[in-house]
């Protein structure tokens, strides 16, 4: 008779399950579906990404959208903050970061996921993230990953050319683009929120649906649309909902009006 397969947890997988069990025991969760019409934004990236490849340097949809979610938490600070708190006596206090880090999942071969921090987006040019996301790649390559998860589980580093600690350690916002493993249809409806930080984003991959849309002479049309589906959760300890609508409204204007895309 045919035996069970039994999988032991590796040091990454260990790592992943104790993160996303504490999320999940410590971090009231609030989500919210965001569903912008991206078609022009869309045709704004591929215009962009030329224009980038010319000067050599290789830009994607995930990097723009890292860039779009920094122009949108500059809109509302609070949620790109870390929190402590005491369960004891009910107090903390919410620390507003400087510089917006986003923390995001990086597919590795084997199916394995590594979340990697691109540091300082907010303050970067749109070249600029994109050639941080560049170097990422390659330090990736040089990177011994089982060396690598037992020095953040022992807090030590151990030096090389690959990846360090902290360059997996310290992002102030969580952004998954689950729409570049999976193009089909469907959403992402719920994502842990990592402590210390309040705020992730689960992006879908671009959806085309009927939708309604004002053509070129000022007149409402129906049409073939690109919408980009957005799980947007929130720590209900840090915020309302009303938090969450500075970065929805600039978030808003951002698809509406996508040629400022070229000025960042």
């Amino acid at each position: 008779m045919e035996q069970d397969k039994v999988i032991p947890l590796d040091t990454q997988r260990r790592l992943v399950a104790y993160q996303t069990a504490k999320s999940w025991e410590e971090v009231p969760h609030v989500a919210y579906l965001y569903e912008p019409d991206a078609t022009e934004f869309y045709q704004a990236y591929l215009r962009r990404r030329e224009e980038l490849s010319g000067q050599g340097l290789r830009l994607t949809l995930n990097t723009l959208l890292l860039k779009a979610v920094a122009e949108g938490l500059k809109a509302a600070p609070l949620l790109n903050a870390h929190f402590a708190f005491e369960k004891g006596d009910h107090s903390g206090e919410i620390r507003v970061k400087k510089e917006i880090s986003p923390s995001v999942p990086w597919l590795l071969e084997g199916d394995q996921m590594l979340t990697v921090t691109v540091p300082e987006v907010g303050s970067k040019t749109l070249k600029e993230t994109a050639e941080a996301v560049e170097a990422i790649q390659k330090k990736l390559e040089m990177t011994d990953l089982p060396q690598l998860m037992r020095d953040v589980a022992l807090g030590r580093d151990s030096g090389g050319q690959g990846l360090r600690r902290g360059d997996i350690l310290g992002g102030t916002v969580t952004v998954s683009n689950l729409g570049s493993i999976y193009r089909g249809p469907g959403q992402v409806a719920l994502l842990e929120i990592l402590p210390p930080q309040v705020f992730a984003v689960g992006i879908s991959a671009l959806q085309e649906k009927p939708g309604v849309y004002t053509n070129q002479r000022g007149e409402k049309a129906i049409g073939v649309r690109r919408y980009l589906p957005m799980c947007l959760a929130f720590d209900h300890r840090v915020m309302d909902f009303s938090g969450l609508v500075p970065f929805l409204k600039r978030m808003d204007e951002i698809f509406a009006s996508p040629a400022e895309i070229g000025t960042w």
